[in-house]
């Protein structure tokens, strides 16, 4: 420990007046501020945000009372119509009264609930169904109980609200459903009961009452009292945390399990692009029904955040000023001499183009002019050695350039990868040794012909580089008759077709696939080799070009394919063929078929052609 302070001490001793002064400033004046100041940034940020939850909770309680309030209200109109006599009379009889006799209670029933559906704003519909598949429907948004909202079904005990209200015995609020209504959807909520003859219990519910109500509702209950609109948004989720409300209903049926689940449904639907999110939660205790409200923290915290951007901005200031007070006191002492000392330093080290430029005319003023006087008669020299260091260093760099060849480039490939292997970046040294097993194969002899066995492994290693490069978003697969592997063909002539396939074919296709087969056909004589994509496809009148053997009609604007027809029609002539088959939207085949070369007779004929 002792030994510690020594040489901390020595450190210390080792410091100029200056680096001392102003160590102590920073140390004892800016630093301390610098902490406190995020000290006290933190704790009130935290302060606020306590404060905003709890206000949000607050909110949130008031629109789950709004909500139960809300909910009372088309309860009492269950309960009206579970205790009107004149309904539950009617509906005791319906079941076996005579046609006409339905007829008079149909109409009697209708309008005791269709005066029920005008006392409360929302509603939609209210539906009596009888255990037996009759039902009486008044649909308030048409006035009829004909063309109703469930004009699509034949039997309304088929339907969500009525089945779970079915055996229970209290008024159940059926979650938000999508209805189909005369090709458009409608959400609706609903209230339901089964519906008791209080005069004779053990013949059990006469019929089921659902009331649907508009999913509106429940917006306007969440929004009243919003004060931050357009900065926050409140929505609703049912005991199973499926979304009954909210302001876009292409959401309504999704599911949330938390604050955060919601945080990144709002990013979802971009409505607070880029912005923080903070999310409150209160679930109501009777409905089990969850109350969310995200709010973009951002603006809520804007006004904390300038505060804090205006103390921060003093604080810097204050901290600057401080510094170069010191700092300018504390040159004005060193000044003078810290620039003799440097001057005296650069001249040791061999520069001699040193010059000092003294404002004092004392002491320091003249040893500045003697050192000027001293390092201006070496400057002469010192232009002239560099000049000639400039041209040598001129002439080295040509002879270097000369010195770079394609040798060069694969030994420093070789080195990144033995380094990426050093550092554990298995990946990176896989992409360079295919780099640079390509770049030997491409450079050495590109129109010269190897075996189907060392074109497959470039392919492979070719393959491989895109592979990494798009994030493994497509597969290749590469399948080569095993008699076929030593017959020689030209080199590159794979490359462009299989490019072209992953650029144009399978780039923006999901679980895209390049498929690669060669072998034998025609008895032995040729060999065929086939490329495969399921990508986007090609144009008709493209694939119809492409078949021509007329070279002059190919396109320019996809260089490679047609770089490879000609390359066919050079190296082979009328022995050589392709044809292209392509669906738009499913995928492309090429195919190309080449007579097997005798290798020995090629050599031969480029052996004359040397000479």
């Amino acid at each position: 420990m002792s030994k510690h302070r020594k040489s901390i001490r020595q450190w210390y001793q080792k410091l100029g007046f200056q680096k001392r002064l102003m160590g102590i400033s920073i140390l004892v004046w800016v630093l301390p501020i610098i902490l406190s100041q995020f000290f006290f940034s933190h704790v009130s940020v935290a302060h606020l945000d306590k404060q905003i939850n709890e206000l949000t909770k607050n909110n949130l309680m008031q629109i789950a009372e709004r909500f139960s309030l809300t909910m009372e209200a088309y309860t009492d109109i269950v309960y009206q119509i579970y205790a009107d006599e004149t309904i539950v009379s009617s509906l005791a009889k319906y079941p076996e009264a005579s046609d006409m006799e339905q007829a008079s209670l149909f109409f009697t029933i209708n309008e005791r609930i269709a005066q029920f559906a005008e006392t409360k704003n929302g509603i939609r519909c209210i539906s009596l169904i009888c255990d037996t598949g009759e039902s009486i429907t008044y649909d308030k948004e048409t006035g009829s109980t004909i063309d109703n909202i469930w004009r699509e079904y034949e039997d309304l005990r088929t339907i969500a609200p009525y089945k779970m209200t079915q055996g229970k015995n209290r008024i159940m609020l059926v979650p938000t459903q999508m209805i189909f209504d005369n090709g458009e959807v409608e959400a609706l909520f609903f209230v339901g009961k089964e519906i008791y003859n209080t005069r004779n219990l053990n013949e059990g519910a006469v019929a089921t009452v659902i009331i649907g109500i508009q999913v509106e509702v429940l917006q306007d209950i969440c929004n009243a009292d919003n004060k931050v609109k357009g900065q926050s948004v409140n929505f609703i989720t049912d005991d199973s945390g499926r979304i009954v409300s909210f302001w876009d209903e292409f959401y309504l049926g999704q599911t949330v399990a938390d604050e955060k689940a919601a945080c990144r449904l709002i990013q979802g639907t971009r409505m607070f692009k880029g912005k923080n999110l903070g999310s409150t939660s209160y679930t109501d205790k009777e409905t089990r029904w969850t109350f969310y409200n995200v709010y973009n923290n951002d603006y809520i915290m804007n006004p904390v955040t300038d505060v804090q951007n205006v103390h921060w901005l003093l604080l810097v200031i204050d901290s600057v000023l401080v510094i170069l007070f010191m700092y300018y006191t504390s040159r004005s002492f060193t000044r003078d001499l810290s620039k003799i000392m440097y001057g005296i330093g650069q001249v040791e080290e061999g520069k001699f183009d040193v010059s000092l430029q003294m404002e004092r005319q004392d002491e320091f003023g003249q040893i500045g002019q003697h050192f000027n006087n001293m390092t201006g008669k070496v400057r002469s020299l010192i232009d002239e050695v560099k000049e000639i260091s400039e041209k040598k260093s001129q002439a080295e760099i040509k002879a270097l350039e000369s010195q770079i060849n394609p040798h060069f480039l694969y030994n420093t490939l070789d080195a990144i990868n033995w380094m990426a292997i050093g550092k554990g970046e298995y990946e990176i040294s896989k992409m360079v040794s295919n780099l640079g097993y390509i770049l030997r194969y491409t450079m050495n002899q590109s129109n010269g012909m190897v075996s189907v066995r060392e074109m497959e492994e470039w392919l492979k290693s070719y393959v491989a580089l895109y592979q990494l490069r798009y994030n493994n978003s497509f597969e290749f697969q590469m399948h080569v008759e095993p008699e076929v592997r030593e017959v020689k063909v030209y080199k590159l002539l794979l490359q462009p077709v299989i490019e072209n396939a992953i650029l144009h074919g399978i780039k923006e296709v999901k679980d895209g696939l390049v498929r690669v087969d060669v072998g034998y056909v025609d008895e032995g004589r040729k060999i065929y080799l086939v490329v495969e994509d399921n990508g986007v496809g090609m144009e008709e009148e493209m694939v119809h070009v492409y078949n021509k053997r007329d070279i002059q009609t190919l396109p320019r604007e996809r260089i490679g394919l047609t770089n490879v027809f000609e390359r066919i029609l050079l190296y082979y002539g009328e022995e050589g063929s392709w044809h292209i088959s392509s669906v738009k939207g499913e995928g492309t085949i090429v195919e190309m078929f080449f007579p097997v070369v005798d290798m020995s007779v090629k050599e031969d004929k480029d052996a004359d052609s040397d000479c």
